[in-house]
């Protein structure tokens, strides 16, 4: 009977999960639909179904380069089956959310075997995924919150192999998590109040921590050939990393820097308010008695081995900034894991509580105390209903469809620049190069980085330079073969309104280059400075739409 329970509450908790992913599935419904991380991480994997697209594209090289080895062969394999990797990108999503849960359930039965219990960890797990555009990405992130919950399935459940197998796995799709794992296991093989070894997990620590080890070697024994990682000082010198910057990191309001901010904050942004209920167990458990319900809590110490851990490398990712990536990836999935399972169980503890109490009290009390429970229980439950507009999809339309249907006619070896904002769809939705775009600007690694800055100067100057010449010798320099030019380039309200500019209306780094190349084009174009493209419309177009016109370099 106990065994049926379960599973029908599992049943359940899948069954609330699907029904939360239509509603992102519907959202990414379309040819020309993209999720926007999927952009830059997904777009050079088209090279599996035609290996000549893409030739010596340094924005392709670089984001295959940085590619874990797991989520590259799982995109090889859809590949080799026929699948085209967008349209699997939006297929992992929900097989995903579904083993996560799965998970999740499970690890909320081993701390609590309440399966009710479970189902609201389910729920509010599942409302924290959907909030934000994480697992909706299909991108190595996504990978994450199944691999984690797996690991401290397997991790309860003293399944010593499994565990390995698991860390391994999260190695091979996001590799820095293992060092959460690896965390946990050493905290796991110590008993905390006496500050001694516990013998029994030893060998499960021991092994877990060497497939760790044995999972990162590779890492650390590699060398990038974008390298190296940019350092705190470089950092603190580029507009990259200020508000408006394309990965704005450093805030003013100190805070926010350190407990909001997305790239640097130790909370998560964008949850549900009842992810919070679970911080509330510790204070439960301090009057344990008081709560009887608790007396079904078990190895309820992990969910402190996990936060210590995440915490851990939270703060030492600040201190060796950037080399351990950004400080904000341990603790905000790790939370959205932890506070929901946590949740979960002090939702199901208070619950019973008012329950038991009012089922002794007096008639009126009963019903009141009876309506309390089942309108808190109704509240986390039926929430999906009312928090369903706030999920996080970050899917992106494309629009200029006919534009991108050109671009597939064009040969594959053509490179294609302009400083539009479309151009960031051509990659995907054209399959062809770009010179460079700002979704593609990522500023971790200097060797890329310095190379992608670099061209962005040439390209907005030579687009907005009255000097021909000049603008053919970047035609020259980049091998460019066709140049998208929107037909409002070069008023001063389209400008005021680009994302090159909007970048440094609060920027103090007026010294950075590239916002230095910017500045200089806008007051160029104030001044009523004539373009040199302007004049090679009519004569170079091979390209008309709405919106864009499209030359083509030799002519020009």
């Amino acid at each position: 009977m106990k065994r049926r329970k379960t599973w029908l509450w599992l049943g359940l908790s899948v069954a609330a999960s699907l029904a939360m992913v239509s509603v992102v599935v519907r959202e990414g419904a379309g040819a020309y639909v993209v999720q926007d991380d999927a952009r830059q991480h997904v777009f050079w994997m088209q090279r599996f179904l035609d290996g000549d697209l893409f030739p010596q594209d340094l924005i392709a090289d670089y984001f295959q380069s940085v590619a874990p080895a797991g989520y590259t062969a799982l995109y090889r394999v859809a590949s080799v089956l026929g699948l085209d990797p967008f349209a699997f990108n939006k297929l992992l999503p929900p097989i995903l959310a579904v083993i996560a849960t799965a998970f999740a359930f499970g690890a909320t039965i081993e701390l609590f075997p309440v399966p009710w219990v479970g189902f609201c960890t389910a729920i509010i797990f599942n409302l924290s995924l959907w909030m934000k555009d994480d697992l909706v990405s299909g991108t190595p992130r996504a990978f994450v919150y199944p691999l984690l919950t797996a690991f401290l399935y397997f991790l309860l459940r003293r399944q010593t192999w499994s565990v390995a197998l698991s860390v391994v796995a999260t190695g091979l799709f996001y590799p820095q998590y293992v060092l959460v794992e690896a965390g946990v296991l050493a905290l796991y093989a110590v008993d905390f109040p006496r500050w001694r070894l516990r013998r029994h997990a030893i060998a499960l620590a021991l092994v877990g921590c060497t497939a760790a080890f044995l999972i990162l070697l590779p890492f650390l024994l590699a060398t990038n050939e974008f390298g190296p990682v940019v350092t705190w000082a470089e950092a603190k010198q580029s507009a990259d990393f200020y508000p408006k910057g394309r990965s704005a990191f450093f805030y003013e309001d100190a805070f926010y820097f350190w407990m909001s901010g997305d790239r640097s904050g130790f909370l998560p942004g964008r949850t549900p308010l009842a992810l919070w209920i679970g911080a509330f167990l510790p204070i439960l458990l301090k009057f344990k008695k008081h709560f009887n319900y608790l007396i079904y809590l078990r190895k309820s110490q992990i969910l402190l081995q996990l936060f210590i851990a995440a915490t851990s490398w939270f703060l030492f990712a600040h201190l060796f900034l950037f080399k351990l990536h950004l400080p904000s990836r341990y603790t905000h999935h790790s939370f959205r894991v932890l506070f929901a399972i946590a949740s979960g169980i002090t939702l199901g503890v208070v619950v019973k509580e008012i329950w038991r109490r009012s089922s002794h009290a007096k008639a009126v009390d009963r019903l009141l105390g009876q309506t309390v429970s089942i309108a808190l229980l109704f509240s986390v439950i039926a929430s999906p209903l009312w928090l369903s507009d706030s999920f996080r999809t970050a899917y992106h339309e494309g629009v200029e469809v006919e534009l991108y249907d050109f671009f597939k006619t064009t040969p594959k070896e053509s490179i294609i620049a302009g400083v539009d904002g479309e151009l960031n769809n051509i990659p995907t939705f054209s399959q062809r190069s770009i010179l460079v775009g700002m979704e593609y600007a990522i500023p971790y690694h200097r060797g890329y980085y310095e190379e992608i800055k670099k061209r962005a100067i040439d390209l907005i100057r030579a687009h907005y330079s009255s000097d021909l010449t000049f603008v053919r010798e970047i035609i020259k320099s980049y091998n460019i073969d066709y140049w998208i030019v929107a037909k409002n380039d070069f008023s001063e309200d389209y400008l005021e309104q680009n994302y090159w500019l909007e970048k440094i209306e609060e920027s103090k780094m007026k010294d950075d280059p590239l916002v230095r190349a910017v500045v200089e084009v806008f007051e160029a174009v104030k001044h009523g400075e004539v373009a040199a493209l302007q004049s090679q419309r009519d004569r170079c177009s091979v390209f008309e739409s709405n919106r864009f016109l499209v030359l083509e370099g030799d002519c020009i």
